[in-house]
Protein backbone atom coordinates (compact mmCIF):
# COMPACT_ATOMS: atom_id res chain seq x y z
CA UNK A 1 0.00 0.00 0.00
CA UNK A 2 2.80 2.44 0.90
CA UNK A 3 4.58 1.61 -2.34
CA UNK A 4 1.46 2.57 -4.31
CA UNK A 5 1.09 5.76 -2.28
CA UNK A 6 4.70 6.78 -2.93
CA UNK A 7 4.35 6.22 -6.69
CA UNK A 8 1.06 8.10 -6.95
CA UNK A 9 2.34 11.07 -4.99
CA UNK A 10 5.65 11.13 -6.85
CA UNK A 11 3.81 11.58 -10.14
CA UNK A 12 1.33 14.23 -9.00
CA UNK A 13 2.43 16.00 -5.82
CA UNK A 14 2.59 19.45 -7.40
CA UNK A 15 -0.77 19.34 -9.15
CA UNK A 16 -3.01 18.06 -6.37
CA UNK A 17 -5.30 20.32 -4.36
CA UNK A 18 -6.31 19.34 -0.85
CA UNK A 19 -9.20 19.98 1.46
CA UNK A 20 -8.30 20.98 5.05
CA UNK A 21 -8.96 17.45 6.32
CA UNK A 22 -6.29 16.08 4.01
CA UNK A 23 -3.60 18.11 5.80
CA UNK A 24 -3.70 15.42 8.50
CA UNK A 25 -1.19 13.39 6.48
CA UNK A 26 0.64 13.40 3.17
CA UNK A 27 3.89 12.51 1.43
CA UNK A 28 5.48 15.07 -0.89
CA UNK A 29 8.54 15.01 -3.11
CA UNK A 30 10.57 17.99 -4.30
CA UNK A 31 13.36 18.09 -6.83
CA UNK A 32 14.31 17.75 -10.46
CA UNK A 33 15.14 14.04 -10.56
CA UNK A 34 18.79 14.84 -9.93
CA UNK A 35 20.62 14.27 -6.64
CA UNK A 36 18.27 16.25 -4.39
CA UNK A 37 18.41 15.58 -0.65
CA UNK A 38 16.42 16.94 2.30
CA UNK A 39 18.23 17.68 5.56
CA UNK A 40 15.97 19.79 7.78
CA UNK A 41 12.37 20.91 8.28
CA UNK A 42 10.71 23.38 10.62
CA UNK A 43 7.02 24.11 11.24
CA UNK A 44 6.00 27.71 10.61
CA UNK A 45 3.49 29.77 12.60
CA UNK A 46 0.82 29.40 9.90
CA UNK A 47 1.15 25.62 9.97
CA UNK A 48 3.26 25.48 6.81
CA UNK A 49 6.82 24.17 6.53
CA UNK A 50 10.29 25.39 5.63
CA UNK A 51 12.63 22.80 4.10
CA UNK A 52 16.38 22.90 3.59
CA UNK A 53 18.34 20.55 1.39
CA UNK A 54 20.80 20.27 -1.47
CA UNK A 55 20.57 19.80 -5.20
CA UNK A 56 23.14 18.74 -7.78
CA UNK A 57 23.68 21.32 -10.50
CA UNK A 58 24.30 20.76 -14.20
CA UNK A 59 28.08 20.86 -13.72
CA UNK A 60 27.75 18.20 -10.96
CA UNK A 61 28.33 20.72 -8.19
CA UNK A 62 26.02 21.01 -5.18
CA UNK A 63 23.83 23.98 -4.19
CA UNK A 64 21.67 24.62 -1.13
CA UNK A 65 17.90 24.75 -1.65
CA UNK A 66 15.26 26.32 0.57
CA UNK A 67 11.56 25.55 0.04
CA UNK A 68 8.51 27.07 1.76
CA UNK A 69 5.21 25.13 1.68
CA UNK A 70 1.71 25.59 3.03
CA UNK A 71 0.22 23.22 5.62
CA UNK A 72 -0.74 20.80 2.84
CA UNK A 73 2.85 20.56 1.59
CA UNK A 74 2.22 22.64 -1.55
CA UNK A 75 5.05 25.00 -2.53
CA UNK A 76 4.49 28.66 -1.67
CA UNK A 77 7.92 29.73 -2.84
CA UNK A 78 11.16 28.13 -3.86
CA UNK A 79 13.21 26.31 -4.37
CA UNK A 80 15.50 29.22 -3.49
CA UNK A 81 18.97 28.14 -4.53
CA UNK A 82 22.29 29.21 -2.98
CA UNK A 83 25.59 28.29 -4.53
CA UNK A 84 28.68 29.36 -6.38
CA UNK A 85 31.63 28.00 -8.29
CA UNK A 86 32.08 25.08 -5.90
CA UNK A 87 29.89 22.88 -3.69
CA UNK A 88 27.54 24.29 -1.06
CA UNK A 89 25.89 22.05 1.56
CA UNK A 90 23.29 22.83 4.26
CA UNK A 91 22.84 20.37 7.14
CA UNK A 92 20.83 22.48 9.59
CA UNK A 93 18.13 25.15 9.41
CA UNK A 94 16.79 27.33 12.22
CA UNK A 95 14.00 29.90 12.45
CA UNK A 96 15.25 33.14 13.99
CA UNK A 97 13.55 34.99 16.81
CA UNK A 98 13.60 38.22 14.78
CA UNK A 99 12.28 36.58 11.63
CA UNK A 100 13.98 34.86 8.76
CA UNK A 101 16.23 31.82 8.78
CA UNK A 102 19.82 30.73 9.23
CA UNK A 103 21.48 27.69 7.65
CA UNK A 104 24.70 25.95 8.62
CA UNK A 105 26.81 23.67 6.46
CA UNK A 106 29.92 23.83 4.34
CA UNK A 107 31.31 25.22 1.11
CA UNK A 108 34.38 24.51 -0.97
CA UNK A 109 36.77 27.46 -1.22
CA UNK A 110 40.04 28.14 -3.01
CA UNK A 111 43.09 28.78 -0.82
CA UNK A 112 45.96 31.15 -1.51
CA UNK A 113 47.98 28.36 -3.16
CA UNK A 114 44.92 27.63 -5.39
CA UNK A 115 44.14 24.32 -3.72
CA UNK A 116 40.59 23.54 -2.58
CA UNK A 117 39.39 23.11 0.99
CA UNK A 118 36.10 23.05 2.88
CA UNK A 119 34.95 25.86 5.19
CA UNK A 120 32.10 26.11 7.67
CA UNK A 121 29.20 28.01 6.14
CA UNK A 122 26.57 30.27 7.73
CA UNK A 123 23.78 31.74 5.59
CA UNK A 124 21.29 34.32 6.88
CA UNK A 125 18.04 34.88 4.93
CA UNK A 126 14.88 36.92 5.30
CA UNK A 127 11.41 35.37 5.67
CA UNK A 128 11.14 34.97 1.88
CA UNK A 129 14.36 32.97 1.73
CA UNK A 130 16.40 35.73 0.11
CA UNK A 131 20.04 35.84 1.21
CA UNK A 132 20.98 38.70 3.52
CA UNK A 133 24.58 37.60 4.05
CA UNK A 134 26.86 34.58 3.84
CA UNK A 135 29.90 33.87 6.02
CA UNK A 136 32.69 31.28 5.76
CA UNK A 137 34.80 30.08 8.67
CA UNK A 138 37.93 28.03 8.29
CA UNK A 139 41.55 27.79 7.31
CA UNK A 140 43.56 25.54 5.01
CA UNK A 141 42.11 22.54 6.84
CA UNK A 142 38.73 21.03 5.99
CA UNK A 143 35.94 22.41 8.20
CA UNK A 144 32.23 21.58 8.20
CA UNK A 145 29.32 22.84 10.34
CA UNK A 146 26.72 20.18 11.16
CA UNK A 147 24.54 22.12 13.60
CA UNK A 148 23.65 25.66 14.54
CA UNK A 149 21.83 27.44 17.37
CA UNK A 150 20.76 31.02 17.93
CA UNK A 151 22.20 32.23 21.23
CA UNK A 152 20.50 34.33 23.90
CA UNK A 153 22.61 37.38 22.92
CA UNK A 154 21.26 37.25 19.37
CA UNK A 155 24.36 35.63 17.89
CA UNK A 156 25.04 32.12 16.65
CA UNK A 157 26.98 29.06 17.77
CA UNK A 158 28.11 26.54 15.12
CA UNK A 159 29.51 23.09 15.76
CA UNK A 160 31.18 20.64 13.44
CA UNK A 161 34.66 19.42 12.67
CA UNK A 162 38.07 20.53 11.50
CA UNK A 163 40.82 18.40 10.02
CA UNK A 164 43.83 17.99 12.29
CA UNK A 165 46.85 18.25 9.99
CA UNK A 166 49.14 16.46 12.46
CA UNK A 167 46.95 13.43 13.22
CA UNK A 168 44.95 13.25 9.99
CA UNK A 169 41.80 12.91 12.13
CA UNK A 170 38.96 15.38 12.64
CA UNK A 171 38.57 17.41 15.82
CA UNK A 172 35.48 19.17 17.15
CA UNK A 173 35.23 22.82 16.12
CA UNK A 174 32.99 25.47 17.74
CA UNK A 175 32.52 28.94 16.27
CA UNK A 176 30.64 31.69 18.16
CA UNK A 177 29.51 34.73 16.17
CA UNK A 178 27.53 37.89 16.74
CA UNK A 179 24.19 38.56 15.05
CA UNK A 180 25.93 39.58 11.81
CA UNK A 181 28.09 36.48 11.64
CA UNK A 182 31.34 38.11 12.78
CA UNK A 183 33.49 35.69 14.81
CA UNK A 184 33.66 36.31 18.56
CA UNK A 185 35.63 33.17 19.41
CA UNK A 186 36.51 29.71 18.13
CA UNK A 187 37.37 26.56 20.05
CA UNK A 188 38.98 23.37 18.80
CA UNK A 189 38.50 20.40 21.10
CA UNK A 190 41.26 17.92 20.36
CA UNK A 191 41.12 14.15 20.63
CA UNK A 192 39.61 13.11 17.34
CA UNK A 193 35.89 13.52 16.84
CA UNK A 194 32.97 15.33 15.23
CA UNK A 195 30.41 17.65 16.83
CA UNK A 196 26.88 16.86 15.62
CA UNK A 197 24.50 18.97 17.77
CA UNK A 198 24.81 21.89 20.19
CA UNK A 199 22.35 23.62 22.54
CA UNK A 200 22.70 26.60 24.83
CA UNK A 201 22.38 26.07 28.60
CA UNK A 202 22.03 28.51 31.47
CA UNK A 203 25.79 28.66 31.99
CA UNK A 204 27.19 27.79 28.57
CA UNK A 205 26.66 25.07 26.00
CA UNK A 206 26.20 21.32 25.76
CA UNK A 207 26.99 19.27 22.68
CA UNK A 208 27.19 15.73 21.40
CA UNK A 209 28.73 13.80 18.53
CA UNK A 210 31.36 11.11 18.49
CA UNK A 211 34.94 10.76 19.61
CA UNK A 212 37.58 8.33 18.40
CA UNK A 213 38.60 5.65 20.92
CA UNK A 214 41.82 3.72 20.35
CA UNK A 215 41.63 0.24 21.89
CA UNK A 216 45.02 -0.88 20.67
CA UNK A 217 47.56 -0.04 18.01
CA UNK A 218 45.93 0.14 14.60
CA UNK A 219 42.38 -0.40 15.89
CA UNK A 220 39.79 2.17 16.91
CA UNK A 221 36.07 2.80 17.16
CA UNK A 222 33.77 5.73 17.81
CA UNK A 223 32.01 6.45 21.10
CA UNK A 224 29.17 8.83 21.88
CA UNK A 225 30.34 11.83 23.83
CA UNK A 226 28.58 14.68 25.63
CA UNK A 227 30.52 17.81 26.51
CA UNK A 228 29.54 20.74 28.70
CA UNK A 229 31.30 24.05 28.15
CA UNK A 230 31.16 27.47 29.75
CA UNK A 231 29.85 30.50 27.87
CA UNK A 232 33.23 30.91 26.13
CA UNK A 233 33.28 27.35 24.83
CA UNK A 234 35.87 26.01 27.27
CA UNK A 235 35.22 22.43 28.35
CA UNK A 236 33.92 22.02 31.89
CA UNK A 237 32.83 18.36 31.82
CA UNK A 238 32.96 15.54 29.25
CA UNK A 239 31.07 12.22 29.26
CA UNK A 240 31.69 9.28 26.92
CA UNK A 241 29.46 6.29 26.25
CA UNK A 242 29.99 3.29 24.03
CA UNK A 243 31.42 -0.15 23.54
CA UNK A 244 33.57 -1.75 20.88
CA UNK A 245 31.29 -0.80 17.99
CA UNK A 246 30.95 2.54 16.21
CA UNK A 247 28.60 4.74 18.28
CA UNK A 248 27.66 8.37 17.69
CA UNK A 249 25.56 11.06 19.35
CA UNK A 250 22.98 12.77 17.15
CA UNK A 251 21.06 15.25 19.31
CA UNK A 252 20.93 16.67 22.84
CA UNK A 253 18.88 19.40 24.48
CA UNK A 254 17.95 20.62 27.98
CA UNK A 255 14.63 19.57 29.54
CA UNK A 256 12.36 22.03 31.37
CA UNK A 257 12.50 20.00 34.60
CA UNK A 258 16.30 19.84 34.46
CA UNK A 259 18.73 17.46 32.85
CA UNK A 260 19.05 16.57 29.19
CA UNK A 261 17.79 14.09 26.60
CA UNK A 262 20.44 12.45 24.44
CA UNK A 263 19.82 10.64 21.14
CA UNK A 264 22.36 8.55 19.28
CA UNK A 265 23.11 5.38 17.36
CA UNK A 266 25.04 2.43 18.78
CA UNK A 267 26.49 -0.52 16.87
CA UNK A 268 26.78 -4.15 18.00
CA UNK A 269 30.46 -4.95 17.48
CA UNK A 270 29.68 -8.64 16.75
CA UNK A 271 26.71 -8.35 14.36
CA UNK A 272 27.21 -4.83 13.04
CA UNK A 273 23.50 -4.11 13.66
CA UNK A 274 22.77 -0.49 14.65
CA UNK A 275 20.24 0.47 17.33
CA UNK A 276 18.69 3.70 18.58
CA UNK A 277 20.14 4.98 21.85
CA UNK A 278 18.07 7.32 24.06
CA UNK A 279 19.23 8.49 27.48
CA UNK A 280 17.92 10.89 30.12
CA UNK A 281 20.91 12.65 31.68
CA UNK A 282 20.88 14.56 34.94
CA UNK A 283 22.73 17.79 35.51
CA UNK A 284 25.68 15.51 36.26
CA UNK A 285 25.85 14.19 32.71
CA UNK A 286 28.11 11.28 33.70
CA UNK A 287 25.24 9.53 35.54
CA UNK A 288 22.26 8.80 33.23
CA UNK A 289 18.89 8.52 34.99
CA UNK A 290 17.84 5.93 32.38
CA UNK A 291 19.05 4.47 29.09
CA UNK A 292 16.89 2.83 26.41
CA UNK A 293 17.80 1.15 23.14
CA UNK A 294 15.46 0.36 20.26
CA UNK A 295 15.95 -1.84 17.24
CA UNK A 296 16.11 -5.54 16.68
CA UNK A 297 17.30 -7.79 13.92
CA UNK A 298 17.84 -4.95 11.43
CA UNK A 299 19.68 -1.66 11.79
CA UNK A 300 18.08 1.61 12.87
CA UNK A 301 19.98 4.91 12.49
CA UNK A 302 18.92 7.93 14.57
CA UNK A 303 17.88 11.10 12.78
CA UNK A 304 16.15 13.53 15.16
CA UNK A 305 14.31 13.69 18.49
CA UNK A 306 11.64 16.06 19.83
CA UNK A 307 9.70 16.22 23.08
CA UNK A 308 5.93 16.65 22.96
CA UNK A 309 3.92 18.91 25.26
CA UNK A 310 2.81 15.75 27.12
CA UNK A 311 6.42 14.84 27.88
CA UNK A 312 6.72 12.01 25.34
CA UNK A 313 9.70 11.64 23.02
CA UNK A 314 9.39 11.35 19.23
CA UNK A 315 12.29 9.97 17.20
CA UNK A 316 12.72 9.77 13.45
CA UNK A 317 15.41 7.96 11.53
CA UNK A 318 16.25 5.35 8.94
CA UNK A 319 15.59 1.62 9.13
CA UNK A 320 18.09 -0.35 7.05
CA UNK A 321 16.20 -3.38 5.77
CA UNK A 322 19.00 -4.35 3.39
CA UNK A 323 21.95 -2.70 1.70
CA UNK A 324 19.80 -1.04 -0.97
CA UNK A 325 16.45 -0.93 0.82
CA UNK A 326 16.00 1.64 3.56
CA UNK A 327 12.75 3.05 4.96
CA UNK A 328 11.92 5.95 7.26
CA UNK A 329 10.77 5.18 10.80
CA UNK A 330 8.93 7.17 13.45
CA UNK A 331 9.23 6.03 17.07
CA UNK A 332 7.21 7.40 19.98
CA UNK A 333 8.03 6.73 23.63
CA UNK A 334 6.58 7.80 26.95
CA UNK A 335 8.37 10.17 29.33
CA UNK A 336 10.75 7.46 30.56
CA UNK A 337 11.55 5.97 27.18
CA UNK A 338 9.08 3.07 26.99
CA UNK A 339 8.08 2.45 23.38
CA UNK A 340 4.51 3.45 22.45
CA UNK A 341 4.64 2.86 18.71
CA UNK A 342 7.02 2.35 15.81
CA UNK A 343 5.86 3.24 12.29
CA UNK A 344 7.71 2.87 8.99
CA UNK A 345 7.24 4.61 5.64
CA UNK A 346 8.75 3.41 2.41
CA UNK A 347 8.29 2.26 -1.12
CA UNK A 348 10.38 1.89 -4.23
CA UNK A 349 13.96 3.06 -3.90
CA UNK A 350 15.64 3.83 -0.62
CA UNK A 351 14.37 6.38 1.92
CA UNK A 352 16.23 8.19 4.69
CA UNK A 353 15.12 10.62 7.42
CA UNK A 354 17.23 13.48 8.72
CA UNK A 355 14.91 15.82 10.63
CA UNK A 356 11.64 15.91 12.56
CA UNK A 357 9.29 18.56 13.93
CA UNK A 358 5.97 18.57 15.80
CA UNK A 359 2.87 19.99 14.16
CA UNK A 360 0.11 22.02 15.81
CA UNK A 361 -2.50 19.28 15.26
CA UNK A 362 -0.49 16.77 17.30
CA UNK A 363 1.09 15.09 14.28
CA UNK A 364 4.66 14.95 13.02
CA UNK A 365 6.56 16.13 9.96
CA UNK A 366 9.72 14.42 8.70
CA UNK A 367 12.28 15.60 6.14
CA UNK A 368 14.60 13.30 4.26
CA UNK A 369 15.35 11.82 0.86
CA UNK A 370 14.00 9.21 -1.53
CA UNK A 371 16.64 7.60 -3.76
CA UNK A 372 15.91 5.57 -6.86
CA UNK A 373 18.85 4.47 -8.97
CA UNK A 374 21.07 7.47 -9.72
CA UNK A 375 18.39 9.98 -8.76
CA UNK A 376 17.00 11.22 -5.45
CA UNK A 377 14.34 13.68 -4.33
CA UNK A 378 13.63 15.63 -1.16
CA UNK A 379 10.92 13.91 0.89
CA UNK A 380 8.41 15.61 3.20
CA UNK A 381 6.13 13.34 5.26
CA UNK A 382 3.28 14.61 7.44
CA UNK A 383 1.67 12.04 9.74
CA UNK A 384 -1.30 12.01 12.07
CA UNK A 385 -0.87 11.95 15.85
CA UNK A 386 -0.78 8.14 15.87
CA UNK A 387 1.93 8.10 13.20
CA UNK A 388 -0.42 6.86 10.47
CA UNK A 389 -0.70 8.43 7.03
Amino acid sequence: MLLILFILLLSSCREESFSPSQADSFIKFFGLNHRDKGFDVKVMNDGGYILAGTTTTEDSGTDIVLIRTDRFGNEQWGPKQFGGTYDYHAYNLIKLSGGGFALAGSTIVETEDQSLTSNMLLVRTNEQGDTLWTKNYGSNSNETAYNLAETSDGGFILIGSTENIQTGQSDVLLVKTDSEGSVEWTRTHLGGGVGAYIAETEDGFIYTGYTRIYAQAGQSNNNIFVVKTNSLGRVTFPYTYGGNGDDSGKSIFPLPEGGFILLGTITNSFTGIKSIFLAKLGEDISSPEWIKTYGGQISHVAGSVKRSSEGNFIISGTQEISENNHVIFLLKTDAVGNELFLKTYGGSGSQSAESLDLTSDGGYVIAGSNESGENSMITLIKTKADGDL
